[in-house]
């Protein structure tokens, strides 16, 4: 790895008049910890949770006491503190009182309260006095400690910092009022890519000098408090004087992203990515946004062009409707408009910022009825259809719309010209399809033979090969079929069916599905109940 200085070396010979000051960069100056005290008379229970704290990047345990007073003076002195972590009952003060002072005295951001005490009185008098989480002894995990600090961290200890850094940077009134703000949390996240151009020093700046770099960036520019948390994606609050208007300031969060991609663009491979928040007044809303900002990043998914992405609260176009026709599917000319449909539906998406992960959800589910009802459509090729229909959830899987479109357009043609060579192939396919088709008219079997462009012996004798049955007993069957459909949606009467389905008459269709079935529609409708019970 090259050293630091060499880098700089380098970058400042090939680059004289990059827009980059590096004299901040020599200064290494030590990342923000959440620096935690942790105060228990037991010293099992305080070595147990110096423990789960231990090895974490961001979070430095700075002392532990065994008595409240000793805590207290210490948080007194010089000493900064961001969260304490305590027992409740202590022997020298008692942990409500020592809460109580920590927060009269606004001697820390948080305090958590490990106790073995599961009454809760106790723990809801220490919230009201100022806790900010009560976890039982017996209860706690390493994972959910960790997961109460970086709560308090997000609301808390973050906006603190956002605040400090504004005031530090003198922006305030004659008064010395500090002039109310307007935020946007930029998430950043760094993409692989490949790249020809040799001028590029990929491979040389790893992690700590990448955050330096941006540090410097944004405090150069004067663009806000630039953070990177431990184990999340680095982010910026950026911040706008709060009488801009809304054009000016979606203006330079623009030229903001703009300075940022240029300059990470000299020094890295990596394709930067830069997801927005919307706007926002209130610093403890920042965790909340940051996860905005978070979700804004997936919008790279629908290939735009764009590095940057920005949550805003304007009017979205009407939602487009994908639903592919299954009339037509096995014409040649279906996947053509397939591809215009689907185009339009995801540019639709994009165009709305609609999370790719429900958009892929929602077209699988479309995609699913299309299967379903095409498999029905065409019965006998349903076997065929259905195995198709489970190719689509690795298509959902696509990292990309071009990826996407490509491999479900590719597959829908695959299938379309499958079903298309087994109904040309199969005479019988055909005949069959017809059946279906008029299956509410009495078809004679002369009729049917003429379709396949046979003789009605070599039609009979072809058709119980490719069936299984006769000719009346398999038209008999699917006409019965249709019958149950009609019994079980229990919205018509016996006449009514009867009628539709082109019967002589009532009765005649009665012995029917008795012949058929060997029940009577009695029988059905009372099996048909207990199965639903």
């Amino acid at each position: 790895m090259e050293s630091l200085s060499g880098f700089l070396w380098r970058v400042n010979r090939g680059r004289e008049h990059a827009p980059i000051l590096f004299s901040r960069l020599w200064k290494w100056e030590r990342r923000q910890m959440i620096r935690t005290i942790i105060i228990d008379d037991e010293i099992l229970a305080r070595i147990g949770i110096q423990t789960f704290l231990e090895g974490k990047q961001d979070i430095a345990v700075q002392g532990t006491f065994s008595s409240s007073l000793d805590a207290l003076g210490y948080l007194r002195g010089e000493n900064q503190v961001d969260i304490v972590i305590t027992d409740i009952e202590m022997p020298d003060m008692d942990g409500l009182a020592f809460i109580k002072a920590v927060r009269e005295e606004n001697l820390c951001a948080g305090i958590i309260i490990v106790s073995c005490h599961d009454n809760f009185s106790y723990a809801r008098e220490a919230l009201e006095l100022g806790a900010d989480s009560y976890i039982l002894k017996q209860e706690v995990t390493e994972e959910k400690l960790n997961e109460v600090i970086e709560k308090i961290n997000g609301e808390k200890i973050l906006p603190m910092l956002a605040e400090k850094n504004r005031k530090e940077k003198g922006r305030g009134t004659q008064d010395g009022q500090v002039c109310s703000s307007s935020y946007v949390t930029g998430v950043l996240k760094l993409q692989s890519r490949d790249s020809a151009d040799d001028s590029l020093i990929s491979g040389h700046v790893d992690k700590t000098m990448l955050i330096h770099l941006l540090e410097n960036i944004v405090e150069k520019e004067g663009m806000g408090t630039f953070f990177s948390p431990y184990n999340k994606e680095m982010f910026i609050l950026f911040q706008f004087p709060q009488e801009q208007s809304c054009e000016e300031k979606a203006e330079q969060l623009k030229k903001n992203c703009d300075d940022l991609n240029q300059n990470v663009k000299l020094f890295i491979n990596e394709r930067l990515l830069i997801g927005c928040s919307g706007f926002f007044d209130e610093l403890k809303d920042m965790r909340e946004r940051y996860q905005e900002g978070l979700n804004m990043l997936r919008q790279d998914f629908y290939e735009s062009g764009e590095y940057f992405f920005v949550a805003d609260s304007c009017l979205r176009r009407k939602k487009e409707v994908f639903s592919p026709d299954t009339e037509q599917f096995t014409e040649e000319e279906w996947i053509g408009e397939f591809c215009r449909q689907l185009t339009v539906y995801i540019d639709n998406c994009r165009d709305r910022k609609e999370d790719p992960d429900n958009v892929k959800k929602e077209l699988f589910h479309v995609m699913n009825r299309f299967i379903y009802t095409l498999a029905q459509k065409y019965s006998l090729a349903g076997q065929l259809i259905l195995g198709f229909g489970g190719k689509l959830e690795g298509i959902m899987n696509a990292s990309s719309r071009s990826r996407l479109e490509y491999e479900l357009t590719e597959k829908m043609q695959e299938l379309s010209s499958a079903l298309r060579k087994r109904l040309a192939d199969d005479t019988m396919e055909s005949v069959l399809q017809y059946l279906e088709e008029h299956i509410y008219e009495q078809i004679p079997l002369t009729e049917a033979a003429q379709q396949s462009f046979m003789s009605v012996p070599h039609f009979c004798k072809r058709f119980k090969e490719y069936t299984g049955e006769t000719y009346v007993k398999y038209v008999n069957n699917r006409r019965v079929e249709k019958i149950k459909e009609y019994l079980d949606c229990g919205k018509y009467s016996l006449n009514e069916i009867a009628c539709m389905m082109n019967f002589q008459n009532m009765n005649y269709m009665i012995r029917l599905f008795k012949s058929t079935t060997g029940l009577t529609i009695r029988e059905y409708k009372r099996s048909a109940k207990k199965r639903e019970e």
